[in-house]
């Protein structure tokens, strides 16, 4: 028996964050990934940050040449102001 199951109705872990701070670890650029934008993935079929995590690029690494992989997600949740 799985211990993610035992309180109660599963939920998606995103579903839990009303937001994502994004770091680039190459190239320092920052952004927030707001709750609409987080909605679109779980309705997309991911459902936890490692999932995401594989999804997103830095742009700006890949207009250099570079994978854009190298990534920090920082989730903000529904109760923190």
């Amino acid at each position: 028996m799985s211990l993610a199951f035992e309180n109660g109705p599963w939920k998606p872990e995103l579903a839990l964050v009303r937001a994502i701070d994004i770091r680039c670890e190459d190239c320092g650029r920052t952004r927030r990934m707001q709750a609409p934008a987080i909605a679109r993935h779980v309705s997309a079929g991911c459902h936890s940050l490692i999932g995401l995590h594989d999804k997103l690029y830095c742009a700006v690494c890949r207009e250099r040449g570079g994978l854009g992989k190298n990534l920090s997600l920082f989730p903000i949740d529904r109760g923190s102001a």
